[in-house]
């Protein structure tokens, strides 16, 4: 029974750190996503509530990172104040072993385990491809707001837009002027009757439907022109950058497939000859390999935060964050080789969750270690030591010994020197 009460609280103090561990992650995440839909806000005037609602699908694949940071943090600060306040020497000495509070860190972290697996390999690819759908419909609202009737609207990269009248009640644009630089060695300048501003959702792109036209184009170094008519035209258009997804792309793309679609689309890639098949078993590999990482992340966390004695908070959340700064490193090497095609994807990925695993088990060998490393104690003994090799070096270098640091060879030589010199 009291082990039962001692491991509840436990699980009870976690799991609020846990919490705030979560908020502050996420949000540190968030920032850069929140100054570049800030953007759009103040120049392109897209509104607030969308903003939120792009916020809102940004949200899993940012959680699917924050939760293994904080599954770490959230036992090693837990067990980090039990160690300052001296709870495990108390609990070791009335007999109770280590070993014995690690259900509640195993099952807090197979918790973290599942909600990591949950956004990852089900709720990021769908709300990744919804994501893409409102950005394209962000930029096609920004575009029907910057075209306006007869004014020269230069807000599309390498394109000047002219419309003559845009009827009040209808989609359609009457009199369409464009003139395309978007190539340096050609001018291209196409002349419509009618145009319709629509969305190719397949390749991310702002699509002009054009129907009635005249296309006139000019390659550099050539005197000529060559006309084509045409009763429809479609000239794709790219929303910009601040309209990307995540993986920077406009199109549909590896992070937005459904986890069990990856391996067979890289099989039909890899057929045709496509050199970018790599990418799907890595993000396969990927997505299966963070829920791991959470689980993993909360076991050191325990023997960790066991293992140093100290009051600070600061200490264990810098021990914290350099733990999975080089997991991520390592992690993020895995995914490079694998995509060089230099190691397969399989064990490149899974290469730092072998290692923190090998982690886990040597710190926990030693989880019931006779007392806590003091931090403090630790850096002022080895500073101390610093501070007293010069003097020992001096005593080397041809001082004359004290008395106290002579061995019995010098002893015997000083002796006989004053024997020596005696009258």
């Amino acid at each position: 029974m009291r082990s039962f009460t001692i491991k509840r609280s436990i699980l009870a103090e976690t799991v609020p750190s846990f919490a705030v561990n979560l908020a502050v992650f996420t949000f540190i995440l968030l920032m850069a996503r929140i100054m570049q839909l800030t953007d759009l806000v103040i120049a392109n005037g897209v509104s607030t509530g969308d903003i939120a609602l792009v916020l809102m699908l940004v949200m899993p694949k940012m959680l699917s990172m924050s939760v293994p940071m904080a599954a770490l943090l959230a036992p090693l600060t837990t067990f980090l104040r039990m160690s300052a306040d001296s709870e495990i020497t108390v609990l070791k000495a009335s007999g109770l072993s280590l070993y014995q509070l690690l259900p509640p860190v195993m099952l807090f972290g197979a918790a973290a385990a599942i909600v990591t697996a949950l956004f990852n390999v089900y709720l990021t690819p769908s709300a990744n491809l919804r994501f893409r759908s409102e950005l394209l419909s962000l930029a096609k609202a920004r575009a029907d707001l910057a075209i306006k009737e007869q004014v020269f609207v230069r807000d599309f990269p390498g394109l000047t837009i002219y419309v003559g009248q845009l009827p009040a009640r209808a989609d359609e644009m009457e009199n369409v002027f464009i003139s395309d630089r978007r190539l340096p060695e050609e001018n291209t300048v196409i002349v419509a009757r009618r145009g319709l501003l629509d969305i190719d959702r397949e390749e991310g792109l702002l699509l002009f439907r054009l129907a009635e036209g005249v296309i006139d184009r000019m390659l550099q170094g050539r005197g000529s022109v060559d006309s084509i008519f045409f009763e429809t035209y479609e000239l794709k258009i790219s929303p910009g950058p601040q309209f990307a997804s995540e993986d920077g792309g406009f199109a549909a793309g590896r992070s937005e497939l459904p986890t069990g679609m990856l391996l067979a689309e890289a099989e039909l890639l890899r057929d045709r000859g496509d050199p970018g098949w790599i990418y799907y078993p890595i993000e396969y590999h990927r997505r299966l390999a963070f829920p791991v990482a959470a689980f993993l992340m909360a076991v050191i966390g325990m023997p960790l935060g066991a293992s140093f004695r100290t009051r600070g908070r600061n200490f264990g959340l810098a021990v914290g964050l350099f733990i999975f700064i080089v997991y991520y490193a390592v992690f993020s090497l895995g995914m490079s080789l694998a995509a060089a095609e230099a190691v397969p994807p399989g064990p490149a990925v899974w290469s730092a969750n072998v290692i923190a695993f090998a982690l886990a088990v040597s710190l926990l060998k030693g989880i019931n270690r006779s007392a806590a490393i003091d931090p403090g104690a630790s850096f002022r003994r080895a500073f101390a030591r610093i501070r007293e090799r010069p003097g020992a070096g001096a005593s080397r270098g041809g001082s004359l010994p004290g008395p106290g640091a002579a061995g019995p060879g010098a002893s015997g030589r000083g002796q006989a020197g004053e024997r020596e010199g005696a009258p």
